[in-house]
């Protein structure tokens, strides 16, 4: 069990990373910047705003290219499409949720006693589709035209979240 409980949670876990020119306002110098690792944070932006985690200096100045980074995201990430099975996988969660919730509120208005607990019976399984969505749509960052996927999270633009792999340099942008 703890094997598939370790093997469920690297599935979800991102590799951070940038591996995208940018240029510095301070000095001018264009290439990659040094990645200094990442930093958790909680903000999330809806719309087009741009939320970068990797900590990006520029290798000539030391200057902080985090700006540099969030225009560069939306440059990059803003015509690319959410993939049809994402959007699929997310239609169908909802859908059954929507299912279970209904059905245990008809099942809660219509009986009585010890029957009105049914209801909870009913929704117990919308919890178990949680981790089964979370994977689903994990996965599709294990696929690649190249054959060889190597997902790199750049940050998230709105709600979806911003990969590019660092074989081909595929971009992907998946919602959950």
């Amino acid at each position: 069990m703890k094997k598939h409980l370790a093997d469920y949670r690297k599935t979800l876990e991102h590799e951070h990373g940038w591996e995208v020119e940018l240029i510095c306002s301070a000095c001018g110098y264009r290439g990659l910047p040094t990645y200094k690792g990442w930093q958790p944070g909680y903000s999330m932006s809806f719309g087009v705003t741009p939320t970068i985690f990797a900590r990006l200096e520029c290798p000539a100045c030391g200057r902080d290219l985090e700006s540099e980074a969030a225009t560069a995201l939306v440059e990059i990430f803003s015509q690319e499409k959410i993939p049809r099975v994402n959007r699929r996988i997310l239609i169908a969660f909802f859908a059954a949720m929507a299912i279970m919730v209904l059905a245990s509120i008809l099942l809660f208005v219509f009986t009585s006693g010890l029957w009105g607990l049914i209801p909870l019976l009913l929704i117990t399984p919308l919890f178990v589709l949680i981790p089964i969505l979370n994977y689903r749509v994990a996965s599709l960052r294990a696929r690649c035209d190249c054959g060889q996927p190597h997902y790199i999270f750049m940050g998230m633009l709105g709600r979806a979240y911003c990969y590019r792999c660092s074989n081909c340099g595929r971009l992907l942008k998946l919602r959950d």
